[in-house]
């Protein structure tokens, strides 16, 4: 997992003392490979322990381990396109919004990858193949997302549910049981419809997938399995562009990978394409509007 990722995501949840650890990580990277555990503290002003605690927090042994996650995730960022960081103003031309679009989205998708595990991600994967039915819940930004991946699993002959209405995805998830699964799709973890649904799956003996923003909420709570999400969407958001694109690109990744373990992934798909391709020529191979 990327510690550089989960230190900015997780920011907002820490203490007084652990912030003033965060901030100094972040705005210092590259010279923490300098820096022991003592020497930190000192440069922040906090104990030694402070530092070691805040290390474990994050889900590192100590501090070595951290500093190691911090040069590979160091590492990794330099890799990334040089593109215009920053906000996007209301004086930028249209280049500079494009630019800036395109750093922060791929930021976001970098980000999203990192925090989460193959073991998590191989775990999902395994579900979404072998679930006999496939409830997707989410609202608002989330729905879009979820109706997305249950039209990709359809194409795959799995049975999907799929609604917007929030009432009607409760209902459903009430008729489940085992062998089943929930994908709950919710960037704040927080959201009561889609908690209710998870609950209601969970105990019909249903198993629940999470994909929420990189914290600990209370949808993280209920799942099985934990799918995370990075969006630095704080200052702007704008129809939740970001975490949008960076759950797009996870549900992408677990349907890819489903499709991979279905052996007639490949017809099914020629025959769907196929079945559509009739369907827009018209019978007696005229066009309909």
């Amino acid at each position: 997992m990327g510690s550089i990722a989960k230190i900015r995501t997780m920011r907002e949840s820490m203490s007084n003392h652990e912030r003033r650890i965060a901030d100094f990580l972040l705005e210092n990277v590259e010279e923490v490979r300098s820096h022991s555990s003592k020497s930190l503290a000192e440069s922040v002003g906090v104990s030694q322990s402070s530092v070691v605690k805040f290390s474990q927090k994050l889900g590192y042994k100590g501090y070595s381990d951290l500093k190691l996650s911090l040069t590979e995730s160091l590492a990794r960022t330099s890799l990334l396109p040089k593109v215009i960081h920053g906000d996007i103003s209301t004086d930028d031309d249209l280049s500079t919004v494009a630019q800036k679009l395109i750093a922060r989205k791929t930021v976001a998708l970098n980000e999203s990858l990192t925090v989460n595990s193959e073991e998590h991600l191989q775990q999902a994967v395994e579900l979404l193949h072998s679930a006999d039915r496939i409830l997707l819940a989410g609202v608002g930004a989330s729905s879009l997302v979820a109706r997305d991946l249950a039209f990709k699993l359809m194409k795959l002959g799995k049975a999907v549910l799929a609604e917007s209405d929030s009432h009607v995805q409760v209902a459903n998830a009430a008729t489940l049981g085992k062998g089943d699964l929930v994908f709950a799709i919710s960037e704040s973890g927080q959201t009561q419809d889609v908690l209710q649904v998870a609950e209601n799956g969970l105990n019909c003996g249903a198993d629940v997938i999470s994909l929420t923003g990189f914290s600990r909420n209370a949808l993280v709570e209920l799942a099985g399995i934990n799918l995370f999400c990075v969006s630095d969407e704080s200052e702007v958001r704008s129809s939740s562009i970001l975490a949008r694109t960076a759950q797009h690109m996870i549900t992408d990744l677990l349907f890819i990978l489903v499709s991979q373990r279905d052996g007639q992934a490949k017809e099914l798909f020629e025959r769907s394409r196929a079945a559509v391709n009739v369907f827009r020529r018209g019978k007696g191979g005229k066009r309909t509007r």
